[in-house]
């Protein structure tokens, strides 16, 4: 839990001062340019590790490497590039050491893994995934206002002096280093229990021999009781097929193929309205002569760092928030895949309604003569009910879909290589959409329509949606 909370920390924080690092680099450079480069610089991190994820997932289904271990490398080379990032002076740096950090980083892949084999039992295991996004979420509560707050656009105020945003990359280095050597030291491995019996992990033998569970009974059920030796022979011969691999042909079955479309079409709009919603609050504040509605409008709302971090931030509070108090009942009650579906649906909403939180700032003008602090209330109740709306899509859409990605697997000795192909769709569908849709609203900020990045990821929830009326629940590799 605490390399999932520092994965998140160190993705989140980022966001704060993107935009302010990015002019720091290139002063003179137009607010379309900067959008195209922001696209650049999220994309190459998920591009790199597309290229080697499928070979840490192999790594960590071998005996001698094992998920433990792909786990402490991943947060200890995660580590030093953060260091590096932090102290870049130019954008090819910063891709460069981004990049390094994609690469030979496969912490949410080992994460997700572990936590599944530390969980056998489907009830258990739900629990188990919820805590990760929320985790995640305090991840990215406090990785905004690290990275707001230790930020200084004026480089002579810095902590570190001449680099303005090194001191919260070298603050969230420090967590991750420490994070690898607390793994180290206290966390077992799972891989070792995991390859000796898929279906009772960690029960004890007495346990195994002494009951059969409902889901086992069916026609070529035996009607006598095996008695001990013939128990304990058939789970030798278990465990030994447990340390057989299944082929890398088979592992792809039809619901696999569908949970991973699936995951790279939602993967792709949830990572990139991070990075738009960021830009909006950044960008400086369009004249009036500009604002026309339907549709045509730029500008943004002209925030600092340090406020960019409080709002940003807003995203993990209200998905604390919300996994905590509603989404255990509505799992509940209606189950994974429903619940999943139908918050899929909420995200269309969002990403249309978003970019005309631009018009907000316009407000300003006209309420002066108000009560004192009314433009403030106003203007964080809107970007409140537009964060409260996609934490609650969120808060609905990724537990279900790492659950979903787990109890897809085939067969328990691939487990590794399957969450880690899911991490790679993730990441390749972040390579792809975030420079896409940074791109559009770049051309968008050109022509003076700053929402046309939004509308392009409203055009990916959609096709989510009807991705995900392809895909049923696995059997988690039973």
């Amino acid at each position: 839990m605490l390399a999932r909370f520092t994965d998140s920390l160190a993705a989140s924080s980022i966001h704060a001062y993107m935009y302010f690092q990015l002019k720091h680099f290139s002063p003179d450079a137009p607010a379309a340019i900067i959008a195209t480069q922001c696209g650049v610089l999220v994309g190459c991190k998920t591009s790199a590790h597309v290229c080697t994820g499928l070979v840490w997932g192999r790594l960590a289904d071998q005996v001698l490497t094992s998920r433990k271990v792909v786990l402490v490398f991943g947060l200890l080379a995660s580590s030093l590039a953060t260091i590096g990032y932090g102290f870049s002076t130019t954008f090819r740096q910063a891709v460069a050491w981004q990049m390094l950090d994609g690469a030979l980083n496969a912490t949410v892949a080992m994460v997700r893994c572990m936590t599944a084999e530390l969980n056998p039992e489907k009830e258990s295991r739900v629990r188990a995934f919820t805590l990760l996004p929320l985790f995640a979420n305090i991840g990215s509560l406090l990785g905004p206002l690290i990275g707001g707050f230790l930020t200084y656009a004026n480089s002579k105020r810095s902590i570190v002096p001449g680099y303005p945003y090194a001191m919260p990359n070298v603050c969230i280095a420090t967590n991750q280093a420490l994070v690898a050597i607390t793994a180290m030291l206290r966390l077992t491995d799972t891989f070792h229990r995991s390859v000796t019996d898929h279906n009772n992990s960690f029960e004890p033998p007495e346990a195994t021999s002494e009951r059969t569970s409902d889901e086992d009974v069916d026609e070529t059920t035996a009607l006598l009781q095996e008695s001990p030796s013939s128990s304990h022979l058939v789970k030798s011969q278990n465990a030994s097929s447990q340390h057989e691999h299944l082929p890398f042909t088979e592992i792809w079955t039809s619901n696999v193929v569908r949970t991973m479309f699936a995951q790279f079409i939602i993967s792709g709009h949830l990572g990139t309205f991070a990075t738009l919603w960021a830009m909006l609050l950044s960008l400086p504040v369009a004249a009036a002569k500009l604002q026309h509605l339907p549709f045509q409008f730029s500008g943004g709302l002209g925030l600092q760092p340090h406020t960019v971090g409080i709002a940003m931030s807003a995203f993990g509070f209200t998905g604390i928030v919300l996994q905590v108090l509603v989404y255990p009942s509505l799992q509940e009650r209606w189950g994974t895949i429903k619940v999943w579906r139908a918050a899929l649906c909420l995200f269309p909403v969002v990403y249309f309604v978003a970019p005309f939180c631009a018009f907000v700032p316009g407000l300003k003008k006209d309420m002066s003569g108000t009560v004192s602090g009314a433009y403030t209330i106003v203007e964080w109740f809107t970007l409140l009910s537009v964060l409260l709306l996609f934490a609650a899509g969120r808060t609905g859409v990724v537990p279900a879909t790492s659950l979903l990605i787990n109890d897809c697997t085939p067969h328990s000795s691939v487990r590794g290589t399957i969450h880690t192909t899911g991490v790679i769709c993730s990441n390749l569908s972040k390579s792809i959409f975030p420079p896409m849709a940074l791109a559009v609203m770049g051309f968008g900020l050109r022509i003076g329509v700053v929402g046309l990045g939004f509308w392009f990821v409203a055009v990916l929830a959609v096709l989510s949606i009807l991705a995900s009326l392809r895909v049923h629940e696995g059997r988690n590799g039973r």
